[in-house]
C-alpha cells in the first residue's frame, strides 16, 4: 500500500468530495467519512475501506426528500383538478368518456405502484409494473398540461395528444435513466397517483350513499379503502427508494483488491 501523505485519507471527514477518475491505487481511507462522494471510474487497487462511513450524505437525503415533496405536490396539483372537474359529471355528458379514462387509469397507475413497491427491483414482474405506474402517471399529467395549455374547440384532442406524448417520456424515463432522483420521482408518481384512485372511489361512495344506492356506495367505498392501503405502500416505497440510492459511487471504479467491511459488501449484495 502506498503510506504517502497524498495517498493516506484515513480518518478524515470526506463527505460529498469528487474523486471522480483519479488514481488512488493502494490508498487509505480507512475511518474516513466518504458519504456522498464520487470515485466513479477511479483507479482504487489496493486501496483500504475499512472501518469508513459510505453512503449517503445529508445533503444527497436532503436533495432527494426535497426532490420527492416537489414532485408529489405538483402531481398531486394536477390529479386534484382532473378530479375536481370530473365531480358532478353524468353519463349524458360530453366530458363522461374522460371521467371513465381518468377512474381507468387512475385505478391502473395505482395498482401498478402498489406492485410495484412490494416487488423488488431487479425482478421482472417489478421492473413491469414499475414501468406501467411511470406510463400511467406521465399520461394524466401530459393530458393535463396539454388539454388546459390550449383555449380553443382542440382541447380534448390536444389533451389525448399530451396524453400519449406523456406516456412515452415517461417510458423512456423508465426504461433508460437509472439514476437514483429518477427512481425516486417515479415512486413519488405511482403514490400520489394511488392515494387519487382512494380519492376519487371515496368521493364516488359518497355521492352513491348520498342518493341511497348503498350497494354500490358500499362497493365504492370499499375500494377506497383497498386503495388507501395501497397508497400506504406505495409511499412507503419513496423512503425505502431514498434509503437505497447511492450515496458513495464506485461505478466504473477499478475495485480490485479493494477493502471494504463485510457490513458494506453484505449491503451491495442485497440491492
Amino acid at each position: 500500500m502506498d503510506n504517502s501523505d497524498s495517498n493516506n485519507f484515513s480518518n478524515q471527514i470526506l463527505r460529498n468530495r469528487s474523486f471522480q477518475g483519479q488514481v488512488l491505487n493502494g490508498a487509505n481511507f480507512s475511518g474516513a467519512d466518504v458519504r456522498g462522494c464520487n470515485f466513479r471510474n477511479a483507479q482504487l487497487a489496493g486501496a483500504n475501506f475499512i472501518g469508513a462511513k459510505i453512503g449517503l450524505s445529508r445533503r444527497q437525503i436532503a436533495v432527494l426528500s426535497a426532490g420527492a415533496i416537489a414532485i408529489c405536490l405538483v402531481v398531486g396539483d394536477v390529479l386534484t383538478r382532473l378530479i375536481l372537474g370530473a365531480q358532478g359529471q353524468v353519463p349524458d355528458s360530453r366530458s363522461w368518456p374522460f371521467v371513465l379514462l381518468l377512474y381507468g387509469v387512475l385505478s391502473a397507475a395505482g395498482f401498478a405502484s402498489a406492485i410495484a413497491s412490494k416487488q423488488p427491483k431487479t425482478s421482472k414482474a417489478g421492473r413491469l409494473a414499475r414501468t406501467i405506474s411511470a406510463i400511467l402517471s406521465g399520461a394524466l399529467l401530459g393530458f393535463f398540461y396539454a388539454g388546459t395549455a390550449t383555449n380553443n374547440n382542440n382541447n380534448s384532442q390536444a389533451a389525448l395528444a399530451g396524453m400519449v406524448i406523456g406516456g412515452v417520456l415517461m417510458f423512456f424515463v423508465s426504461s433508460r435513466i437509472r439514476g437514483q432522483f429518477a427512481q425516486v420521482a417515479i415512486a413519488s408518481a405511482g403514490s400520489v397517483a394511488t392515494y387519487a384512485a382512494a380519492f376519487l372511489s371515496s368521493a364516488t361512495a359518497s355521492a352513491f350513499l348520498n342518493t341511497h344506492k348503498l350497494f354500490w356506495g358500499m362497493c365504492f367505498g370499499l375500494l377506497s379503502l383497498l386503495y388507501l392501503w395501497f397508497a400506504f405502500v406505495s409511499f412507503s416505497a419513496i423512503v425505502r427508494e431514498i434509503g437505497n440510492a447511492e450515496g458513495t459511487s464506485f461505478r466504473g471504479a477499478n475495485l480490485a483488491d479493494t477493502k471494504f467491511d463485510i457490513n458494506y459488501l453484505n449491503l451491495k449484495s442485497k440491492i
